[in-house]
């Protein structure tokens, strides 16, 4: 985004434009209706027994920023893997639905996911990733043109373009910080323009000014392309799973 950095107090001042965006755009709709999931955990006195992570829930989940919050152990990443369809159909009941269809057997083809450790090579430039990403994901029939487009449209809306051609680093390379390194992982997600963009728990190992930049980008992000790209990507879907509630005065992230 070209400009100076946004601050939480523009983002506020975009609401009522956002409001009025989103009732012109069609947007998707991704729902969970009376999903339940149980596990077989190993027992002392017997081969195994059902343990239930989830029961009945239902859930509703419209374009733009939803946060998943609840403590460790209440099913929050089983949720989130569920309705990314990462695990396994047999045990669990219950609907899927997109756009009021049942979701089809491709989903997780279609759907992004970030999960908590990083998944970046740190001997690789933040625009060597994406590349790598898109010549994995991306289809054969989509022109070397087009791809290179693609990973520059990610860079400039994730705002890397500075740090486009360093090395994300390790732990024996000097990289990107936090904050860039999390965003970079994001953008190699973006870079298939899924309809449904998951993060799990993207705050994790970030000091809190670090977290809470990454949220306030990503709420940036969304609120861009509402404004900015009503019939490209204003249907965009981002479930974020968090621990807790990041806080500022008189309001939360």
């Amino acid at each position: 985004m070209a400009g100076r950095e946004m601050t939480i107090f523009d983002v506020e001042k975009y609401n009522e434009k956002i409001a009025v965006t989103r009732k012109k755009a069609s947007g998707a709709v991704l729902s969970a209706h009376n999903v339940s999931y149980t596990i077989k955990v190993a027992s002392r006195f017997c081969s195994s027994e059902e343990k239930q992570i989830l029961f009945d829930v239902t859930a509703i989940f419209k374009a733009g920023l939803t946060a998943v919050l609840g403590p460790t152990g209440s099913g929050k990443s089983s949720l989130l893997d569920i309705l990314a369809g990462r695990r396994d159909n047999q045990r669990i009941s219950g609907q899927l639905l997109l756009n009021g269809k049942p979701v089809p057997t491709n989903f997780k083809c279609m759907v992004g996911y970030v999960v908590q450790d990083d998944v970046v090579m740190g001997t690789l430039s933040v625009r060597e990733n994406l590349t790598f990403s898109a010549a994995l994901r991306l289809r054969a029939s989509i022109k070397a043109a087009e791809r290179k487009e693609r990973i520059n449209k990610v860079i400039k809306e994730l705002g890397l373009e500075k740090c486009a051609d360093t090395k994300v680093g390790n732990d024996f390379i000097r990289g990107v910080s936090g904050g860039e390194r999390k965003r970079c992982n994001i953008g190699m997600e973006l870079i298939i323009s899924p309809q449904v963009l998951f993060l799990d728990e993207p705050t994790t190992g970030l000091d809190a000014n670090t977290a809470k930049t990454v949220l306030l980008f990503l709420k940036r992000f969304l609120f861009h392309l509402f404004l900015y790209y009503v019939g490209l990507l204003e249907s965009l879907i981002c479930v974020v799973l968090l621990r807790k509630t990041i806080w500022r005065k008189n309001s939360c992230l």
